[in-house]
């Protein structure tokens, strides 16, 4: 038997604001703050002692999936991924990469008013900000996808075999569901999904993911076919409702 031993990669240096961040945030009379890091950054004391010194009041959350508070996961996009701390002025992520920031972003799609993320990037010692032009194009795609998937008759189902992300027995279940109205649904397994395989698969009129939820929101831009993800398929007409 093969021992494993997991080290944590964490970030080993103090981690501390720009005064760029802060300038920013006294510009705006930012007067709270929705704290999110990735896991390799959730050594932020001296991040919530600024921003406290700052006036700032500090709120931070749990999302769903992750095991901490204020830690982020890039499947938390969804709208009920997180509690009402993404109602502060704004939304500050610690962390290099846009993909976790991108998914507090997808989150807030069902809201009137989408909030700007502000990162600060310790490894390259820089604020950026992400905003709801960054995804303009996810949005309308997913919107249009859904309409896809609804009118499609021949559905391919993908399933990965990778662990904690393997749902074969809700593949199975709307495959059952499509059958019984009438369509034909077809079950993909493999461990990785290539999405520049599917055009070996041309009768295919619609995708439904069940892995990774990203796969269903970022990737949706580059293939040909309808992608949704296994969530949206189960209530593809509540899924449009929650868009509009």
């Amino acid at each position: 038997m093969v021992d494993t031993l997991f080290v944590d990669g964490i970030w080993e240096k103090e981690i501390v604001l720009g005064k760029e961040v802060l300038e920013f945030f006294a510009k705006e009379k930012i007067a709270s703050v929705a704290l999110f890091a990735s896991v390799q950054f959730l050594q932020l004391d001296t991040v919530r002692k600024q921003l406290q010194e700052a006036g700032i009041v500090v709120k931070e959350t749990k999302a769903k999936r992750t095991h901490v508070q204020t830690q982020v996961l890039g499947c938390d996009a969804y709208h009920d991924s997180y509690s009402d701390e993404l109602d502060a002025d704004a939304i500050l992520y610690i962390g290099d990469g846009l993909f976790h920031p991108k998914a507090i972003l997808l989150s807030q799609a069902r809201k009137k008013s989408i909030k700007d993320i502000i990162i600060w990037d310790p490894v390259s010692v820089m604020m950026k900000k992400l905003g709801k032009s960054d995804i303009e194009r996810q949005w309308k795609r997913r919107e249009a996808n859904i309409k896809r998937f609804i009118a499609a008759e021949t559905i391919g189902i993908l399933v990965t075999i990778k662990p904690g992300q393997q749902y074969l027995h809700l593949a199975e279940k709307l495959r059952a569901d499509l059958v019984k109205n009438g369509k034909k649904g077809y079950i993909f397994i493999d461990n990785t999904i290539d999405i520049s395989l599917f055009e070996n698969y041309p009768f295919i009129d619609a995708w439904v993911n069940t892995a990774c939820p990203r796969i269903g929101m970022d990737d949706i831009v580059n293939v040909r076919q309808s992608l949704v993800n296994i969530k949206e398929a189960f209530d593809p007409v509540k899924a449009l409702e929650e868009l509009a």
